[in-house]
């Protein structure tokens, strides 16, 4: 490789692709860099006067479309090149006669999504095609072209990480055209999140992307630019939309490596990853690790070589390279903690208590009062010793343990688990009222849905990627047993048999709380069970009947606010599920179910004719391509019912006629 010569044909100017592929290639062979310098009037034209780097001559300075038979008449044989590439840089750079060289001729094209069809021609003259967009491969390949898809990248030494404090929330680095998409995403942006924008590049871009906490891409045409790997290389958390069809989907996970946005989800994306600081600096640094696998200009150029001199056949797929990119890089979900196994074992109810639930009217007292003519054993997990020195010898008392400190939700639930030994097992809280009628609702439903392990009073469908509620069913909120994400963990009841034959069970890495119903929720579905709400009435529950009355939680040896355990948790269960999506190649497991609710939804409102309603039950997934058909047909019949309408009131009855039709 050292012997090898290139010719590297690019406009003269500091911050054009083809530069990076110059520093790379000059560490890997001979290079000679032949060009025209940038017409002056470029500069004006495209407002590069804040570059802040020097221009250059080429080792061969040329006219803009040079003849190459007198170049290499002028030249001794020694100094001709054993390979001639030609990089995309500025319009009207088309070098005359390159059948002169006597040597693999090669291109990289690098907007085929804005000028395909000048792609398309200028690419004869070579005899291996490289293109940065992929959605494009089989225009060049149906014309018999040796064409490969070769994707942008970045330069670590250049799109460095520099230590700076995080000054802005979000930033751009680019060009706003006026009224285009980008701008109206930007000012909506801007609108909740401060948002610094600024045209500038190389170390200054660096600079004002570590000086982010967020930075903002937008593709234009599906476009995988280079943007994406460049604000990754820093080390900052990039929000982009999908490049539809360029591998983007495939090179990088959303909430793994870095943070995707629908345009409607904008602003909640980026104020998500915001409040999760944790979260989102370990996304940065892990894109940051992927793209320095991978995606170096090094690397694009050690790919084009072994292509275009015959060494392999293609350049590497967006499988491999997601591969190459992973090489050392723990799995996402590392250091989830290991769960405890459950034992297999009619009716039990599992009690966690750790104190008189002293804000709330409920207790474990009243508890076990309601309980009193209720048939079934009573497990009770102390969690700590005070109230079980008053309790542990209760009547209605089964079994019970007793810890010397808090150990947690999860942890308490698997210990009552195990000492069950009934096919039903009831989860309740210390805090709940409940009578008979409920329980026997809960366990009939149980033992009759189709596949149920697990069945509550209340519960919810959630948004996975931003950790909320799309929808909570409260009590009397709902008529009919309703399948959803999640059943709200005060009160529900679950089948053991389920349970130990799929290896469900609690995360005890939740400890002390929170997270649990939708991680064991995600649990049932990825066991191909159910999760199931059903009407009841018949009980009573005020939340947080012992968290809200304690400044901080006491657990083992620590004690920590509830704000700041609800942080940690969170991510661990973003974490978690996105490493169990990933290995089990199965993205639709973090899909909720709301949209499938929300479209039948929408059918029975429109079959009553309340056709507004049907539009906005349907506002919370219109990013969503399902929906998409439903929501044309919806906002053409509104439309339609409009016209005719207003129509009607008119007094012209040809216009009548004319709306109608």
């Amino acid at each position: 490789m050292n012997n090898l010569h290139v010719w590297l044909a690019y406009v003269a100017y500091p911050i054009t692709t083809a530069v990076y592929f110059e520093r790379a290639l000059r560490q890997k062979c001979r290079t000679t860099t032949i060009g025209p310098p940038l017409p002056p009037d470029m500069i004006d034209k495209w407002q590069l006067q804040d570059m802040n780097l020097p221009l250059k001559e080429q080792d061969i300075s040329t006219e803009l479309m040079p003849n190459m038979v007198e170049i290499l008449g002028s030249l001794p044989p020694e100094q001709h090149p054993d390979l001639y590439l030609w990089v995309e840089s500025v319009g009207g750079h088309y070098p005359l006669h390159l059948e002169a060289l006597r040597c693999p001729k090669v291109c990289y094209l690098i907007d085929s999504h804005l000028q395909l069809s000048a792609h398309l021609e200028w690419a004869k003259q070579f005899d291996v095609v490289f293109i940065a967009q992929r959605e494009y491969l089989n225009d060049f390949r149906t014309q018999g072209m040796r064409a490969h898809w070769l994707p942008m990248g970045c330069d670590p030494e250049v799109h460095c990480h520099i230590e700076t404090s995080k000054v802005y929330p979000a930033s751009f680095v680019g060009e706003v055209q006026p009224g285009s998409r980008r701008e109206i995403l930007l000012k909506s942006l801007a609108s909740q999140i401060p948002v610094h924008s600024e045209r500038c590049y190389w170390d200054d871009m660096a600079r004002v992307f570590c000086q982010s906490k967020i930075v903002f891409n937008e593709a234009i045409k599906n476009d995988l630019n280079m943007l994406v790997f460049e604000a990754m290389s820093t080390g900052t958390l990039l929000l982009s939309d999908m490049a539809r069809n360029s591998g983007q989907d495939e090179l990088f996970m959303d909430g793994e490596d870095y943070a995707v946005y629908r345009d409607g989800s904008v602003c909640d994306v980026a104020r998500f990853y915001l409040e999760n600081e944790e979260l989102r600096e370990q996304i940065a640094a892990r894109g940051q690790r992927l793209v320095h696998n991978a995606h170096t200009y090094g690397h694009r150029v050690d790919d084009l070589l072994a292509v275009a001199l015959g060494d392999k056949p293609d350049t590497f797929t967006a499988k491999e390279l997601r591969g190459r990119s992973l090489a050392g890089v723990p799995a996402i979900d590392a250091y989830i903690p290991t769960s405890i196994c459950i034992s297999s074992a009619r009716r039990s109810f599992v009690i966690p208590v750790l104190d008189m639930s002293p804000a709330s009217e409920y207790n474990i007292v009243t508890l076990l009062n309601d309980l009193e003519n209720i048939e079934g054993d009573v497990i009770v997990v102390f969690n700590g010793q005070e109230v079980a020195k008053q309790l542990k010898d209760h009547p209605r008392i089964t079994r019970y343990a007793i810890m010397k400190q808090n150990i947690g939700v999860a942890r308490a639930w698997n210990m009552g688990l195990e000492i069950a030994v009934t096919p039903t097992v009831f989860i309740l809280n210390a805090d709940l009222h409940v009578e008979a009628s409920a329980i026997d609702v809960l366990e009939q439903a149980l033992l009759s849905l189709p596949d149920a392990a697990c069945v509550g009073p209340q519960g919810s469908f959630f948004e996975f990627t931003l950790g909320r509620d799309y929808t909570y069913f409260d009590k009397g909120t709902f008529k009919k047993p309703l399948e959803v994400d999640a059943v709200s963990g005060f009160f529900f009841a679950l089948k053991l048999q389920h349970f130990n034959e799929k290896i469900i069970r609690f995360e005890n890495g939740f400890t002390p709380c929170y997270f649990e119903e939708w991680d064991l929720g995600l649990q049932i579905k990825r066991a191909g069970l159910k999760n199931y709400i059903v009407p009841t009435s018949d009980y009573d529950h005020h939340w947080s009947g012992s968290i809200r009355a304690l400044r901080e939680i006491n657990f083992y040896e620590k004690a920590e606010t509830a704000g700041s355990i609800l942080l940690k948790n969170r991510q661990m269960f973003l974490n978690k599920w996105r490493g169990i999506a990933g290995r089990d190649n199965d993205q639709y497991l973090l899909n909720s179910g709301y949209i499938w609710y929300a479209s039948d939804r929408a059918q029975v409102l429109m079959a009553e004719g309340r056709f507004h309603e049907a539009r906005n039950s349907l506002s919370l997934c219109a990013d969503f391509p399902e929906i998409a058909p439903l929501l044309r047909f919806l906002d053409m019949h509104i439309r339609k019912k409009a016209l005719i309408s207003r129509a009607e009131h008119c007094p012209d009855e040809n216009q009548l006629i004319r709306t109608k039709e």
